[in-house]
């Protein structure tokens, strides 16, 4: 894997935070950036402040109040509904994810500075204008710190964000993306104490946090060693990470990169890609690496910023918090088909290990019993409030959870779907249950939306059931009434069929996809709600004469319409839905204008067409992460798809890539199936399957029909039949089988 081409790389001073260079190791997260001062901006995954907003307290914050409010038709009552549950989340600074401050080195010497960073092992550099190091080092794959080796006479100075202490309270900008309102802290108290330098950070609560420093002089260099330290982590925390940084010392920077190297390494091993396509491997590797930077098993799941929270003295882009309305979804897509199973895992621990707290929001703001998800949460799972039709919808659950069911599909795993994905999805089943209302023999829910539609105004409350919570109430009891005939749960499996009978099918004008019966999607818009039937839920396939009708009709319609109105994820998302319908070069077209409009040269996606290439009207820059995530999704359902019953290879490849050889490596299939596969201009020359226990596979081969194919394992026999295009295989336990296409 020739990863070196893809190293970020600037030759002069970087002088924005969102165009620094990436380090994190999932807990951990740095900024490496600047110009005469070097920046060292340092953040911590868990860094929050959790305090619940005022109004999410009050007596009227619950679901049937939202409905009165919405029904009632008075311009008060619309106020009201307003103040209490969208107001909330711009009225105070909290709760809000938050950073822990920055290091500012100003060295004796000026020089101009360029920066580096190497995705392969996550190392990155300042060299001044002869190409001497002066600052290297990375945030250890392996332990909880930071490591950095300096050179040169230098002071360091911690700078504390203002908003931290600020006490004003200034008026929030009304797009939620900029909030300056301070926290209102103490400022911060900076305590020396021998090699050791820390900040104390006291919050209004019992929280405190600190940013803990060991300086170490060796030889030419200074080495400098850091983490964070919460008292949720202990009381005496400050002791406990004094003694880590001591360790860490005394093992030394030599050991600790060495293995650092060693896990990205591995990490890299897992899968590959090589398309030749210099432009949409460097977005799919560099999007990666951040993949593997902000999400590591053990720690919590990646917030809208993950562990790079923004270094402006604002508070971060929509506070940094946990969107489960497409932000998590997008970000959790691609691990699964990249064979990187530790890194996404963490966003199912998290989300399991929080169902109390989302059995509370089920009881306490819906009335039910069961699990419900807030659509805007904070860490710990509360809601934050935002536009109500989507922060608190109860279908947001459904979406989040279908990561349990992807989670079993691509693993086999038995035991996880009995003990974990049909557990969790049953208790949002029954939820979902408690809200329905019956109205003619028919289920709908109270109050309907398709996310954004509408944005935030009167009309974003469709005629229910809108197709965005159609499809995923659909999806949600046919998943549940499979596996409960899978796993014996006779009980239940009666009553899922019930709650599906009632839905009505999704709503069609003809072969076009409407918002709602008698509302179809007449505008540019950034968000494709009203198509979760197509992707990412599959309950429509491209498999059909009708269907296929119904799909070419929903890629007119997004061309008809327009780009006017999308923003950064609307690429990666109209992508995902070209490669549903085999389009390669639709898919591929918007994957290289997300490339070339919406990347920074740090791989960060900034949401906006900040760069005025006239993709978008929206031309501002707020750094998300899930848009890079859900690009790599729709690359890798270009190259292999098997929502079919099989897997189909290169399904959706645009004729750029025809005339030579592209390849993938390791790509995990249903079932735990791991895949490779080489194509040349003359079609499907070489797949190689493995895995991990005895099943049957079927393969769809473009051209096969034409071929003769062999099967060549080495030692064990597989057994080998044609059924027309498709070729089915018997895959013996640890076993990897080769097919040669002749």
């Amino acid at each position: 894997m020739m990863l070196e081409k893809y190293n970020m790389e600037q030759r002069g001073s970087i002088t924005s935070w969102d165009e620094a260079m990436p380090l994190g190791n999932g807990r951990l997260g740095a900024l490496v950036y600047g110009d005469e001062e070097i920046r060292l901006s340092l953040d911590r995954v868990d860094l929050w402040d959790s305090r619940p907003a005022p109004a999410t307290l009050e007596e009227g914050f619950n679901y049937k109040n939202l409905v009165r409010l919405k029904e009632s038709g008075k311009k008060e009552d619309w106020l009201e509904l307003t103040r209490l549950f969208d107001t909330v989340y711009r009225a105070t600074a909290y709760p809000s994810k938050v950073t822990a401050g920055r290091l500012e080195f100003s060295f004796k010497e000026n020089f101009s500075p360029s920066f580096s960073l190497s995705i392969a092992d996550a190392v990155t550099k300042v060299c001044d204008e002869n190409s001497d190091v002066r600052l290297e080092g990375f945030m250890s794959a392996t332990e909880f710190v930071g490591v950095f080796r300096i050179k040169g006479e230098y002071s360091m100075d911690i700078h504390i964000p203002s908003y931290i202490s600020k006490s004003a309270e200034d008026e929030a900008n009304s797009s939620g993306i900029c909030n300056e309102r301070g926290l209102g802290y103490p400022p911060a108290e900076i305590v020396k104490d021998g090699e050791f330098c820390y900040t104390v950070q006291k919050t209004l609560t019992d929280f405190v946090y600190s940013i803990i420093l060991l300086e170490i002089n060796k030889g030419d260099w200074r080495e400098l060693y850091f983490t964070i330290g919460t008292n949720a982590d202990e009381e005496d925390y400050i002791a406990r990470c004094k003694e880590s940084l001591l360790c860490a010392a005394s093992e030394g920077y030599d050991s600790l990169i060495a293995s650092h190297r060693e896990w990205w390494q591995e990490y890299w091993s897992r899968s590959e890609i090589n398309l030749g396509d210099e432009m949409i491997e460097r977005v799919y590797y560099r999007s990666m690496y951040l993949f593997a930077s902000c999400s590591r098993k053990g720690f919590y799941p990646m917030p809208l910023q993950g562990v790079w929270t923004a270094d402006n003295d604002m508070l971060p882009p929509w506070k940094g918090d946990y969107h489960h309305d497409t932000n998590t979804q997008l970000s959790y897509q691609p691990y699964l088909k990249a064979n990187r199973l530790p890194e996404g895992e963490v966003f199912l621990d998290y989300l399991w290990d929080l169902r109390d707290a989302f059995r509370r929001y089920a009881r306490d703001f819906f009335g039910v019993e069961g699990l419900l998800i807030p659509g805007v949460s904070t860490i710990d799972g509360k809601p934050m409030g935002g536009w109500a039709q989507y922060a608190m919808s109860p279908t947001m659950s459904i979406w989040t959870a279908q990561s349990f069911d992807e989670y079993y599909l691509y693993t086999g795993d038995e035991v996880f779907l009995k003990e974990r994905c049909y557990p969790f999805m049953s208790e949002i089943g029954e939820a979902i249950l408690g809200i329905l209302v019956e109205r003619d023999g028919r289920l709908y829910l109270p109050v309907s939306s398709s996310p954004e539609i509408h944005d935030n105004n009167r009309e974003a409350y469709l005629e229910p059931n809108s197709n965005f919570d159609l499809a995923l109430m659909r999806y949600l009891y046919i998943t549940l009434e499979r596996y409960a005939e899978q796993l014996g749960d006779a009980e239940n499996k009666g009553r899922w069929a019930s709650a599906l009978a009632g839905l009505d099918d999704i709503a069609l004008d003809g072969d076009r996809i409407l918002l709602c019966k008698g509302e179809g999607l007449n505008e540019s818009h950034r968000h494709f709600s009203h198509l979760m039937c197509l992707y990412p839920l599959h309950l429509i396939n491209h498999d059909s004469k009708r269907n296929r009708a119904i799909y070419s009709k929903t890629l007119h319609e997004l061309e008809r319409l327009g780009t006017g109105m999308w923003i950064g994820f609307s690429y990666g998302m109209a992508a995902q839905i070209y490669a549903m319908a085999e389009n390669g070069n639709g898919a591929y077209q918007y994957l290289h204008t997300f490339s070339h409009g919406f990347v920074g040269e740090n791989g960060f996606h900034l949401n906006g067409d900040f760069k005025h290439y006239g993709y978008s009207t929206f031309h501002y820059r707020p750094f998300t992460l899930e848009s890079s995530f859900g690009f790599c999704d729709a690359l890798h359902e270009m190259l292999m798809q098997d929502h079919m019953g099989y897997i189909h290879l290169f399904p959706a490849i645009p004729d750029e890539w025809k005339c030579r050889e592209i390849s993938f490596d390791r790509l995990r299939s249903r079932g735990g199936v791991l895949v490779s596969a080489v194509r040349d201009a003359d079609g499907v020359k070489e797949i190689r399957l493995s895995a991990e226990r005895a099943m049957t596979v079927r393969l769809c081969i473009p051209g096969a029909a034409d071929r003769t194919l062999y099967l060549d394992n080495g030692r064990t026999e597989c057994v080998l039949a044609k059924e027309g295009e498709f070729v089915t295989l018997e895959l013996l336990p640890n076993d990897t089988a080769v097919i040669n296409i002749k």
